[in-house]
């Protein structure tokens, strides 16, 4: 029940219990503290030793339980001690003694619990007045001080139920606030990966434009070859033609026109498949452009077919490409990643790494160690410092800004690498020594 204090009627008996026995533990006389229906709170080592030796459980006890006097004695003077603030006198005679009842002081209002407004009884032997006395203000002061206590606690109580209302409420806002600023962060992380796929994917339009154009110029060559010869062929024939028509078809010119027939065929024939070659080779890099299914792809072979289309990266000029690859590697992976890296690379090699160099080289290593594919690509161009070096992978860093680059080719292939092929990338260069980039293929 609720007590002065906030505290409950089993917390208040308890603490007043604790304090009576500190007080009263060493006095040679009984002492008992007594609840109003006469219950023994608590009793000190000479109360217990002398009423009480059979019992081993105080709070079973009753004060009517020890005492020779009938019940209405009893209850007579607890009435009279409940409503009494000083120390009352009254002889009380116990099972097991001889002689004259012993007289007792008892005093009421020891601390008033809310409920009924019920009073703790101090029961002593008033042999000692003096030091009974001593006692009761003792213990009142000990209760005083035990009700500041209460106040004290109640007042931190509220104080902290306050400040966890409080911490509550700010908590609350603070997770509304990480709530709205995660779906922003999430609204922006999906805006940039539509951006990046937008990016890559304007990126591997203008590598199939390149190799559009590359491809077309390696086609109007061995085309041009074929319309050649089939027009010479033509003339040959209708010269023919008519010297035979007009009599005068030799053997020998007979025989020279077959000669010229088998030879201009050869030609037509030789560059026609040249053609189908290259239109066949454009037409599943592009598709590999447009499209992320993963294939086997034979690394040698898909090297040689990208580099047909980016030979006008070669073209008039003095650079070289060289490729190191064995013919049996194979591996399951998406071909049109692997193009857009050697393309950005080669690219970029030609736009930073070869600028002011007549003759470069670039080369490409495939090897297969420990179960993974690694290449190895290199130039023998301008390198770069330290400081460029660190932010190479950084979006829209780029030393020829003034000059329009973008800044996002070295970005994309670190993503193409890490992200869309799950590989790793790492690179080294110094100025005037070259770069080189080591990729691991998954």
């Amino acid at each position: 029940m609720p007590m002065e204090g906030n505290i409950t009627r089993p917390e208040s008996d308890s603490m007043l219990a604790k304090h009576f026995a500190e007080i009263t533990s060493a006095l040679a006389e009984p002492h008992f503290l007594l609840a109003q229906d006469g219950s023994i709170l608590c009793a000190n080592k000479a109360a217990i030793k002398k009423f009480v030796p059979m019992y081993n459980d105080l709070e079973s006890l009753n004060l009517n339980m020890l005492m020779v006097d009938e019940p209405d004695r009893l209850k007579q003077l607890m009435q009279m001690w409940s409503r009494s603030k000083s120390p009352l006198p009254a002889s009380i005679r116990f099972q097991g003694e001889e002689g004259a009842p012993v007289i007792y002081l008892c005093k009421g209002s020891v601390l008033r619990p809310a409920l009924n407004g019920e009073p703790a009884l101090i029961m002593m032997n008033c042999n000692n007045k003096q030091l009974s006395s001593a006692v009761f203000v003792t213990l009142n002061e000990k209760i005083e001080q035990l009700k500041r206590e209460n106040i004290k606690r109640r007042n931190t109580e509220q104080k902290i139920r306050s400040q966890n209302l409080d911490l509550e409420q700010r908590v609350n806002e603070r997770t509304m606030e990480l709530l709205q600023a995660n779906n922003e962060i999430s609204r922006s992380l999906d805006e940039l990966k539509n951006a990046q796929d937008h990016l890559v994917r304007t990126e591997r339009l203008a590598s199939l434009g390149s190799m559009v154009a590359g491809i077309a110029h390696e086609i109007n060559t061995p085309i041009g070859v074929c319309i050649t010869s089939s027009t010479y062929l033509d003339e040959q024939a209708r010269r023919h033609l008519q010297l035979y028509q007009n009599d005068a078809l030799t053997r020998k010119g007979f025989e020279s026109f077959l000669d010229i027939v088998s030879e201009s065929s050869s030609i037509i024939n030789s560059n026609l498949t040249r053609a189908a070659d290259l239109v066949g080779s454009f037409k599943q890099l592009a598709v590999d452009q447009t499209s992320d299914e993963p294939r086997h792809i034979n690394m040698k072979r898909y090297i040689d077919e990208l580099m047909i289309s980016l030979r006008p990266y070669f073209r008039h000029t003095k650079h070289l490409f060289e490729l190191s690859c064995a013919d049996d590697i194979d591996i399951m992976s998406q071909p049109g990643a692997i193009a857009q890296i050697i393309t950005n690379l080669i690219s970029n090699t030609m736009t930073h790494g070869f600028e002011g160099i007549e003759e470069g080289l670039v080369k490409i290593e495939i090897e297969r160690a420990q179960g993974r594919v690694q290449l190895h690509y290199s130039d023998n161009g301008n390198g770069m410092s330290k400081k460029n070096l660190r932010q190479i992978f950084d979006p829209f860093f780029t030393t020829r800004r003034n000059k329009g680059g973008s800044g996002l080719g070295m970005s994309i292939i670190y993503n193409l690498v890490t992200n869309k092929l799950g590989g790793e990338i790492s690179v080294s260069s110094e100025p005037n020594q070259g770069i080189h980039f080591y990729i691991i293929l998954r």
